[in-house]
């Protein structure tokens, strides 16, 4: 409720004009915007967290990734302000996903990197509406950006009740949006609450929409062999997108040691 009241003021303030009386900066332009920085484990609500505070100011929200911006200093730059600049202009919420390779820190000997870390810092000091950086990596942190920042939110890894809730969302959206045509068995309910092989893998959210996805893709498939009209979701299908993600893990593990990869589910395993 907290994180809620304070980030829908400052955006709700900031859309209607209201700025604080108290000075922002001795510089004209400069300093009046409002930085949220968002940072945690993947799959914990950072994006949807600037979704949710769109709809709830009732305000546009542009969404980037390093993809829509490049990472040659010259193009970012000319990016950057496009972007922010239509923030302003329609009075818009600005996130930009994945952000971290714009936050890293400074090297003495990294030109490039040096380049376009101060573009981004100086696109932040003169952007005058609401902007959301998330980012799975601050221990590589600039500390430049900490004065640019105005609210650092960190998203803990989900815990077991957390995830009990994600689960019951999706199963009731499922059948809410499909007017009861699609129906989750009471057996395949127990299972993701309840089955150790569900608790091992420890997905965040996104895993767990993904598991859905794949689980329902596998119900409709046997519905249409069926002729069904009804589709059913059951601890079968589950089952098999268990099994797919363990066996998909395990093959990450020993065949593809991806830098950094490993570490994570290893980690994600002894929790």
């Amino acid at each position: 409720m907290t994180v809620k009241a304070l980030i829908g003021k400052f955006a709700a303030d900031l859309g209607d004009g209201k700025l604080s009386p108290w000075g922002n900066d001795f510089v004209k332009n400069k300093g009046e915007g409002r930085i949220f920085l968002l940072h945690g484990a993947p799959g914990v609500g950072k994006t949807c967290t600037a979704e949710c505070v769109a709809e709830l100011t009732n305000r546009p929200l542009i969404s980037l990734t390093s993809g829509d911006l490049s990472v040659d200093s010259f193009n970012v730059e000319a990016n950057l302000s496009y972007f922010l600049e239509l923030g302003q202009r329609y009075g818009a919420l600005v996130l930009l996903d994945e952000a971290d390779i714009y936050l890293e820190r400074r090297r003495s000997k990294d030109i490039t990197r040096n380049g376009l870390v101060s573009v981004f810092l100086r696109a932040l000091e003169y952007y005058r509406g609401v902007l959301f950086l998330t980012t799975n990596r601050v221990q590589s942190f600039d500390t430049a950006f900490l004065s640019r920042i105005h609210v650092a939110l960190h998203y803990k890894s989900l815990t077991h009740e957390d995830c009990e809730r994600i689960w019951t969302h999706n199963f009731d959206r499922l059948s809410r949006d499909s007017n009861g045509l699609i129906h989750v068995s009471g057996a395949a309910r127990d299972f993701v609450w309840d089955s150790q092989d569900v608790r091992s893998l420890k997905w965040n959210g996104r895993e767990i929409r993904n598991a859905m996805q794949t689980a329902l893709a596998l119900a409709e498939n046997e519905a249409h062999e069926e002729n069904l009209e009804r589709v059913t979701i059951t601890e079968k299908h589950l089952r098999a997108v268990v099994k797919m993600s363990r066996g998909f893990r395990d093959y990450i593990k020993t065949a593809v040691p991806l830098e950094g990869f490993e570490k994570t589910l290893n980690d994600s395993d002894e929790e």
